[in-house]
C-alpha cells in the first residue's frame, strides 16, 4: 500500500517535471505550480524512500537549491516572464528535479549520466578551490568577478603556483587545511 502510494506520488512529480520541460506550452500559473512543487514532491520522495540521508551534502544541498529555485520561478508574474532568462532557470531545475526522481524509482532520463557527470566535477572543483590559500582565493574570486571563467581561473592558480617555486624558488603559502594536517 504505502508502495503504491509513494509511486502514485512520484507520477505526480513526474507531471510536474514534464510541465517544466514542456513549459512553453502550458500556461504561466500551471509552470508556476508545477515550478514551487517540484522540488518539495522530490524531497518528500527521497525522504520516504529513505534515501535522504544517504545523500552527500552536495547533494541534500542540490534539492535545497531546487526548492528555493522553484519558489522564486514561481513568484516571477506573468506580466514580468522574460522567457530567455526563465527558460535557462527552468531547464536547470527540470534537469536535476529529474536526476533526484531518478533516485526514487525505476526511471531513466535523459541526461541523467551527465548530471552525475557534472556532480563529480563539481565536487573536484571545489576540493580545489578550498585547496587554495586565501589569498589565492580571493584573487581567483576576484577574476572571476571580472569576467573569467572560475574553473579555468582557479586550475590555472594550481599550475601557477608550481611555477612561482619552479622558477622563483618562491613557495606559495598553503592552504590552512594543509597546514593543520601536517601537525
Amino acid at each position: 500500500m504505502i508502495d503504491d502510494e509513494l509511486d502514485d506520488s512520484l507520477t505526480v512529480v513526474d507531471l510536474a517535471i514534464e510541465c517544466l520541460t514542456r513549459w512553453q506550452f502550458y500556461t504561466w500559473p500551471e509552470v508556476q505550480r508545477a515550478a514551487q512543487t517540484v522540488g518539495p514532491l522530490v524531497l518528500e520522495q527521497l525522504v520516504s524512500r529513505d534515501l535522504w540521508d544517504g545523500l552527500t551534502q552536495a547533494d541534500q544541498a542540490a534539492v535545497h537549491w531546487i526548492m528555493a529555485s522553484g519558489y522564486v520561478i514561481s513568484g516571477v508574474r506573468e506580466d514580468r516572464l522574460d522567457r530567455d532568462r526563465e527558460g535557462p532557470r527552468i531547464q536547470s531545475l527540470y534537469e536535476a528535479a529529474e536526476h533526484f526522481t531518478a533516485l526514487c524509482g525505476d526511471r531513466w532520463y535523459p541526461g541523467k549520466r551527465e548530471r552525475e557527470l557534472e556532480g563529480r566535477t563539481a565536487a573536484d572543483f571545489a576540493a580545489r578551490f578550498t585547496a587554495l590559500p586565501d589569498g589565492w582565493r580571493e584573487e581567483a574570486m576576484r577574476r572571476a568577478l571580472a569576467g573569467q571563467d572560475i574553473a579555468a581561473t582557479i586550475a590555472e592558480a594550481s599550475m601557477l603556483r608550481n611555477v612561482l617555486q619552479s622558477a622563483y624558488g618562491v613557495v606559495a603559502p598553503r592552504a590552512v587545511e594543509e597546514e593543520t594536517c601536517e601537525h
